[in-house]
């Protein structure tokens, strides 16, 4: 059945307001894939993604080209959209990163992925990839804090080092 006028018109208003408010979204298809994706792995794949905080939508391919005029590929076959259900509290490399793991760990012959748009520009599907093994903000931080606590700590210790060393000089010279 097809589409009306005025829910196409709904429908692009959702997926431009989405494009103004995540920082990034994943576009996934099911063109020339090996296996058939059927209701099951449907229900699977957006309920482990909703578990993550992304949310998948199928749209049609024209009001996909339409909302984000940055893809320059042709869509063909179904064609779905992930972003983050909160995008305030995610980073750039936060869908790129929950989807290329997903779809390569469970349904990989079962989508293609597209590419991602990050902040407006366009990515194809080797830079999303490589998009998605980029640390997010937050484990960037974690990681340098606790570099810098390492640090402190063995400073913490090399200087309570130096008086033990000298109380045991002093005692082997006492000897």
């Amino acid at each position: 059945m097809a589409i009306t006028r005025t829910k196409k018109v709904t429908i692009l208003d959702y997926l431009q307001k989405q494009g103004l408010n995540q920082k990034s979204i994943v576009i996934f298809s099911t063109n020339k894939t090996k296996e058939t994706f059927n209701a099951e792995s449907n229900f699977k794949l957006r309920f482990s993604a909703r578990k993550k905080g992304v949310v998948i939508q199928l749209a049609k391919n024209s009001l996909i080209q339409i909302a984000f005029p940055s893809i320059k590929e042709d869509l063909v076959g179904q064609t779905y959209i992930a972003f983050m259900e909160d995008p305030k509290t995610s980073s750039e490399v936060e869908v790129p990163k929950v989807m290329v793991s997903e779809l390569a760990d469970n349904f990989k012959n079962q989508f293609n992925l597209i590419g991602s748009v990050v902040n407006g520009q366009f990515y194809d599907n080797d830079s999303t990839t490589a998009l998605s093994k980029v640390p997010s903000f937050d484990e960037s931080m974690a990681a340098l804090a606790g570099t810098i606590n390492q640090i402190t700590a063995k400073i913490a210790l090399t200087i309570k080092e130096i008086p033990a060393s000298v109380a045991r000089g002093i005692q082997a010279a006492k000897k």
